[in-house]
């Protein structure tokens, strides 16, 4: 059994006629009678009865042509799949995000992927700043999306938006009193969590530099901030060798904007 017997078949059911399915597919009635017998012989059943003055579906033949059909089907759907895999239109795509992240930001630019790409499998999840960047150079993780920093920047990346920086501290103290605990540039990847550099800046241990999206945080109605003349960016950095296709049309879109 082939492919084209099964198209044969399909369409002489239809014509019942093997002069015209003949025309149809452009080859000789004989052809046709040939490959329809040698489907006959490998099911080990009749499916046409053939006389001189017409063609007809066998019992068995109807209870097996639906079989065919959706064989058929399997098949185009089969193909079209290997074709929007190719086009990077299906398949998966494994992304990670710094923690802390603009939540806003993060939401739009994962609903427009999904919305533009509904049939890849999009999977994200949030890291630390050391895990991220170990997946990463792992090649566990296809891209990422964190802000710059030294371990990270010479890595092939794209510009996604640019923020303010800012210095927080507990509204209660003076900024000339207080340490710095953290800086969001620094280039250890041994940190604290957002969460708890917040929380050591409510307890007035320090003062923080800090993203200016950070002002949705819990904490934040408990802290004072002074702007930085100083832009961040936020970028999704690749692999400049990935062959990934989805990743290729995730970069074309984000250029778009």
């Amino acid at each position: 059994m082939n492919i084209k017997q099964l198209e044969y078949f399909v369409d002489l059911s239809q014509t019942l006629n093997f002069t015209k399915t003949a025309q149809n597919f452009y080859i000789s009635q004989t052809a046709i009678t040939k490959q329809i017998q040698c489907l006959e012989d490998d099911l080990g059943i009749p499916l046409f009865h053939r006389t001189k003055k017409c063609v007809s579906l066998t019992s068995e033949g109807r209870s097996y042509l639906p079989y065919a059909k959706k064989i058929l089907e399997d098949i185009a759907l089969s193909y079209q799949i290997i074709e929007e895999y190719q086009k990077g239109n299906q398949g998966s795509i494994f992304i990670g995000f710094i923690k802390s992240l603009d939540d806003e930001l993060l939401l739009k630019l994962l609903q427009k992927i999904k919305d533009h790409f509904p049939h890849i499998d999009l999977h994200y999840k949030a890291y630390s700043r050391k895990e991220l960047l170990t997946l990463f150079k792992e090649r566990q993780l296809d891209a990422i999306i964190t802000f710059e920093y030294p371990e990270i920047k010479d890595y092939q990346h794209l510009l996604i938006k640019t923020c303010h920086l800012r210095k927080y501290y507990h509204q209660a103290c003076s900024l000339d009193s207080l340490k710095l605990i953290y800086d969001v540039r620094q280039e250890s990847m041994e940190q604290y969590e957002i969460e708890q550099t917040l929380l050591k800046v409510c307890l007035k241990e320090g003062y923080a530099i800090l993203h200016d999206f950070i002002e949705s945080n819990q904490y934040s109605k408990y802290l004072q901030y002074q702007d930085l003349d100083i832009l961040s960016s936020i970028s999704l950095y690749y692999h400049k060798d990935s062959t990934n296709k989805i990743l290729k049309n995730i970069l074309q879109l984000i250029e778009k904007g």
